[in-house]
């Protein structure tokens, strides 16, 4: 039985005014609540809110100097805290001196070398910043900063190696079919002049030049092929070798020769040790850099003592 509207809705109405009624006709809404009152309002508050700590006091010293303090950016707070040690400036380091630091990023290793400059220890400032180019991963500008400053500090020093009987043997090869084998052989000593004096003499390199038949087809370019052997390590072991690399050159030019002989051996270095060593990449060619700058000073002596230690017999 549905109950009419005209019923059930003053019925609603009277219900909830007679409860409103009942419930305020007591209250006194219009006087302010008394002391006792509000100390028993206060006490039940205490009682049934969340248990939360207290607030923690705050610093005097804000409270003196309302300048606020600017945070350390991230980058400033990694460079403090990726601090390499010099190590003992006593001892004579070695060829692979800081050479474990390199996942201390580029930033830290020039941060270190720049203070071993400053100390005047530059043959450990020369490995700092040796160890910038082949252990630490560097970005252009780094790598720049640290081929500028091996420039600068290399011509000062001698030697690594200063026992020409104590040096690692390597043998420069070139194959082509040219007529001047003189012209060949001269580009291969002037390469192999540049490697002796980059490893510190820690690599002394010969050369040899293998001339073929010609194919009776007169061109003024020629295909030239260079690689790298060394003596086996054992005494019935085979010589270990790299693959060779080649490029066409014109022997009627023998600068160009030399510089793309030059150029060549960065490339087959640079293949070698991306393959067969954990350095830092090396660049494939650097804008505006001469090929005998590659080989002088974006290839470290460490580079050089381990390209031929990893070459496969």
């Amino acid at each position: 039985m549905r109950v009419p509207l005209y019923f059930s809705i003053p019925s609603c109405l009277i219900v909830a005014a007679g409860v409103w009624y009942l419930g305020t006709k007591d209250e006194d809404f219009t006087a302010p609540p008394t002391p006792e009152r509000l100390a028993e309002v206060a006490i039940e508050w205490e009682k049934s809110r969340p248990n939360t700590p207290p607030p923690k006091p705050i610093n005097a010293a804000l409270l003196a100097d309302p300048t606020p303090i600017k945070p350390k950016s991230s980058a400033t707070a990694k460079q403090e805290e990726e601090i390499i040690p010099a190590g003992d400036l006593n001892l004579a380091p070695s060829l692979s001196e800081y050479g474990t630091y390199g996942d201390k990023g580029a930033a830290a290793m020039i941060h270190l070398a720049t203070q071993l400059e400053t100390k005047a220890q530059f043959q450990r400032a020369l490995l700092a910043w040796e160890r910038v180019i082949d252990t630490s991963n560097p970005d252009e500008k780094e790598r720049l900063q640290a081929v500028r400053a091996i420039q600068r500090i290399r011509g000062s020093l001698p030697p690594w190696n200063p026992d020409p009987s104590a040096d690692i043997s390597l043998t420069l090869h070139a194959g082509a079919t040219i007529q001047d084998k003189a012209v060949l052989e001269n580009a291969l000593k002037m390469a192999a002049a540049l490697i002796d004096n980059a490893s510190g003499n820690v690599v002394k390199v010969d050369t040899q030049a293998t001339i073929g038949k010609g194919s009776g087809i007169k061109t003024p370019r020629i295909p030239i092929a260079i690689w790298f052997t060394r003596p086996s390590s054992t005494s019935e072991g085979a010589t270990a070798e790299t693959p060779p690399i080649s490029f066409m050159a014109d022997p009627k030019q023998p600068e160009l020769l030399a510089s793309q002989v030059a150029a060549g051996v960065y490339a087959l270095i640079r293949n070698h040790l991306s393959t067969e060593t954990s350095f830092s990449p090396l660049p494939e060619y650097p804008a505006g850099v001469q090929p005998d700058d590659l080989l002088q000073f974006y290839v470290t002596r460490l580079m050089w003592r381990e390209f031929v230690k990893s070459m496969k017999e």
